[in-house]
């Protein structure tokens, strides 16, 4: 059998090492169009704000590696068509020339790419994406030529580690604008709204409800922003505004409307034989039992190791997604998992909340932060559907066990009494996270 993975990073991958180590036997090919394999894309922005001067560390495996288990690895050929039917996937070599590579089973793990709209002067030097190592690199170049003045065009994620890197770099403005109301939008607006206060108390300006209309330049380089409502000097842009599914290429498959492939559990997609995963695919959501879209990498590879076992015909189920997800905001750590208010209302999930701050550990072992934990529950019956929590130390690791008791169906109750363990300097004798599920009760 000749199994045929388009996408050289943690999904597809996972699934070409699953594939391989329990069939030796199995025909793995692997097409990437960039002349990377495997990388920690999370672990960028560290790399552009100095905290990691090695880029190298950030490669997890090489080419040669997986070569050496047997995967045939296919650099700079980008799959540009698929013939489910004729089954064979056209792709362009780095030199404009094409080749066709047949397959028995398909697994499609193209990723996603950041989104560019066609904002006047985007094509100007200087104005950066975050994704790839070379991103990385022309990015951590350029600040440390200039050291000046950085707009960063979108508030997630990405944006806001992007500026935690340049406040670790003190260049000499840091500016995020974003056109929602808020940064951090997938987070409750408590949260967002002590994310922006972070950045600000650091010497980063926030501009929310404010679109970009254009980029401005000089002799082919950036040198500033207009947004509707002001303009604002720029020696770097760093555009953050999310991403694509990288999809475009394929006819015939149910996507979502975004263009994310819709998969079942067992990462099968509505045409035989071919299967998703990673930021090009649907995850099935743990509490809304249906397909949904989080581009983490977390998901990436589960999802890519499930579906090396589906295509080997053994049992492989993913419907456990709760879109799980941490970050440091300069002196700020947040996490969430789950659904927030806001979710279940869009939902028409009836739910109640509540908004608890506590201690990280016991007040008589030095230094314990203030952690804000908010958990949603289900209103008939107190089990709970999301947590998000925040605190400048020691918060983001009980996210997890927010998640487990998610995954799990637990109640507030159930939840307030599990056998935690306890010493003064990691917790009180009731933890942060059982203080938050006794007060929803």
């Amino acid at each position: 059998m000749r199994v045929l993975v388009i996408g050289g990073n943690p999904a597809g991958m996972s699934a070409a090492s699953r594939i391989k180590r329990k069939s030796p036997d199995t025909e793995v090919w692997v097409l990437e169009k960039t002349e990377e394999v495997s990388y920690g894309a999370c672990g960028l922005p560290y790399y552009v704000a100095g905290i990691n001067d090695d880029i190298d560390l950030i490669r997890i495996r090489k080419k040669a590696e997986f070569e050496a288990s047997g995967i045939h690895v296919q650099l700079g050929r980008e799959a540009v068509s698929a013939d489910f039917r004729g089954k064979f996937v056209t792709a362009r070599l780095s030199d404009g020339g094409e080749e066709c590579y047949s397959y028995d089973k398909l697994v499609i793990a193209s990723g996603s790419s950041p989104k560019a709209p066609p904002i006047p002067g985007i094509g100007l030097k200087n104005i950066f994406q975050l994704k790839t190592l070379p991103d990385a690199q022309g990015l951590k170049d350029a600040l440390a030529e200039s050291g000046g003045d950085v707009v960063i065009v979108g508030g997630g994620y990405i944006g806001l580690e992007v500026a935690e890197a340049c406040l670790h770099r003190r260049v000499r403005s840091v500016r995020v604008v974003e056109a929602l109301p808020r940064v951090l939008n997938v987070f409750d607006p408590e949260f967002s709204a002590a994310a922006q206060a972070e950045l600000e108390a650091q010497g980063a300006s926030v501009h929310t409800k404010e679109a970009v209309r254009r980029f401005l330049g000089q002799d082919g380089r950036v040198t500033g922003v207009e947004t509707d409502q002001g303009t604002y000097p720029a020696d770097v842009v760093v555009l953050s505004i999310g991403v694509s599914p990288n999809t475009a290429w394929l006819d015939g498959l149910e996507k979502l409307p975004n263009g994310a492939i819709v998969t079942n559990s067992a990462m099968e997609t509505s045409v035989p034989d071919v299967y998703a995963a990673g930021d090009c695919a649907s995850v099935m959501h743990r509490l809304l039992k249906k397909p949904v879209y989080f581009a983490l990498g977390t998901n990436a590879n589960k999802q890519g190791r499930l579906a090396g076992d589906s295509v080997l015909g053994r049992p492989a189920t993913l419907e456990r997604a709760l879109g799980t997800s941490m970050l440091r905001c300069a002196g700020l750590e947040l996490a969430k998992t789950g659904l927030g208010e806001e979710d279940a209302m869009r939902e028409g999930i009836a739910c109640r909340t509540k908004v608890v701050k506590t201690r990280s550990h016991a007040r008589y072992y030095p230094d314990p932060c203030e952690l804000t934990v908010k958990l949603v529950v289900r209103e008939a019956d107190n089990v709970l559907l999301g947590a998000q929590i925040m605190g400048a130390r020691e918060a983001v690791w009980r996210i997890n066990v927010f998640a487990c008791a998610i995954d799990r169906g637990m109640t507030a109750e159930e939840l307030g009494c599990l056998d935690m363990g306890y010493a003064p300097p990691f917790a009180g004798v009731w933890d942060a996270v059982q203080i938050a599920a006794n007060a929803v009760k």
